[in-house]
């Protein structure tokens, strides 16, 4: 395995800036909120299961090909739907975050891709996905690196209100695996760049200004960096590089 850190602590010293303690404290309302996920995921499929089992009973019943059949359908296809964004969100609220292994960064991003195409945000933009044939793995936290990607998406998401097109890209550069994430909207704004990675710094309405600031300290505590870049298209395009993990297979 690589030595890379094992844990997150944004800070423990008593002197803890007021920035460090609002991060701590939203790194707890995340908490919880992982904590609400899985339980309202249980609620919901309880029910679930119960209805899609006697809607597969009454199929059974029906002969194909009558109306009837075909509402029973579109029923199950819609409990079918929601039994994936279910299954979607207890996958990304079970992952524990201070578990180090070896991670494959193509399992997270389709992870994240799924848990994003869940929501109705992700609706109008689409996503394009480009991986390659071998698997680019990294030694850390699945948890905090699938935070990174989703905090990702989500940015490049929010820069296209009016839908366009996020590219996720994942290719290795020498030793070390290199995510770029690019929207189709209008850029970096040459204003801002200088202030984007700074924790509670932002131009959105209602954002906390975490995203990136965090994103960034969770790539260097794995050994990597986070920046952002012009696309040659117009848009924005942020670059995540990390360390291959050599003693994987």
């Amino acid at each position: 395995m690589s030595d890379h850190a094992a844990a997150f602590p944004l800070s423990s010293d008593a002197e803890s800036t007021t920035p460090e303690r609002e991060a701590l404290l939203e790194a707890g309302r995340l908490s919880s909120l992982g904590e609400l996920v899985r339980g309202f995921a249980h609620e919901i499929n309880n029910p679930l299961f119960g209805m899609l089992g006697l809607v597969e009973l009454l199929l059974s019943e029906i002969d194909a090909g009558t109306k009837s059949h075909d509402r029973l359908l579109l029923v199950q296809q819609s409990g079918l739907e929601i039994k994936r964004i279910t299954r979607t969100l207890l996958a990304y609220a079970r992952a524990e975050s201070d578990f180090m292994e070896a991670v494959s960064l193509e399992d997270v991003a389709r992870e994240t891709v799924d848990l994003v195409q869940c929501t109705s945000a992700g609706k109008s933009v689409e996503i394009r996905e480009h991986y390659r044939e071998e698997p680019l793995t990294v030694f850390g936290s699945r948890a905090r690196l699938g935070q990174v990607f989703l905090s990702l998406l989500v940015n490049a998401q929010q820069a296209l209100p009016a839908g366009g097109v996020v590219t996720i890209r994942l290719e290795r550069d020498g030793d070390w695996a290199v995510t770029s994430v690019t929207d189709s909207g209008e850029g970096v704004d040459p204003g801002a760049r200088p202030h984007m990675f700074q924790p509670f710094w932002t131009t959105k309405r209602g954002g906390t200004g975490l995203g990136l600031a965090v994103g960034l300290e969770i790539a260097r505590a794995h050994g990597g960096d986070l920046i952002a870049l012009s696309s040659v298209a117009g848009g924005a395009s942020f670059v995540l590089r990390l360390p291959i993990d050599e003693a994987s297979p």
